[in-house]
């Protein structure tokens, strides 16, 4: 037929049309990663100081974790810790850049205490700022939990979106951006004692990825 299209044309079409299927399918289901700007190495070491190495985990079900959990401490309540641990977070953020941590102290662990305090007295020696805006949390969940016969320790895993940066005492920003979000990772733990009356958490290890 004169008009019509031939059928040598209609098979080229469908084979670029099944091509082009594969290739949106192959872009959509990829997994892109969220490209951050770190602190050099050497503002990590000061600012970071507080990061102790933990081994890493592969992220588990919580559902299995939670159960674990329940089997020693009935009471506990999944909703409730995460916001708690939440709420912790943002105190100890806010208490960190401020330098005065006055108000998270009694629920941190000596040693990791220690360490913030380091790092905020380094950086008051060299008359820095630290600027840390939380805007949002993009995953918060427990990860793994470690239970022995006197105490629990729950890891928690934080993606907030922060932005972050490190200025000199001539307000210049010397590291990170104060003007762009980045996509940070921690992984807190939090430890209780099983018999402990005041049943309250501590922070006693973090990690950041």
């Amino acid at each position: 037929m004169q008009n019509g299209i031939p059928y040598l044309d209609i098979l080229i079409f469908g084979v670029i049309a099944i091509f082009l299927i594969f290739r949106l399918k192959n872009i959509l289901g990829t997994k892109t990663d969220f490209e951050e700007s770190n602190f050099n190495e050497k503002k990590q070491t000061k600012q970071n100081s507080n990061v102790f190495s933990l081994k890493s985990k592969k992220i588990i079900s919580s559902n299995s974790e939670i159960d674990k959990i329940k089997k020693v401490d009935a009471d506990f309540n999944t909703e409730n810790f995460l916001n708690g641990s939440k709420t912790f977070f943002e105190m100890v953020l806010k208490s960190f850049v401020s330098g005065d941590l006055d108000d998270v102290k009694d629920y941190i662990k000596p040693s990791v205490l220690k360490s913030f305090k380091v790092a905020i007295n380094d950086r008051n020696k060299e008359n820095e700022t630290l600027i840390i805006d939380l805007k949002s949390f993009e995953d918060h969940k427990i990860s793994s939990s470690t239970i022995t016969k006197s105490s629990i320790k729950i890891s928690v895993i934080f993606e907030t979106l922060q932005i972050k940066a490190l200025m000199d005492k001539s307000e210049k920003v010397i590291d990170g951006d104060a003007t762009k979000e980045m996509l940070v990772k921690d992984e807190w733990v939090f430890e209780k004692k099983i018999n402990d009356q005041q049943n309250n958490w501590t922070l006693v290890e973090t990690k950041s990825f």
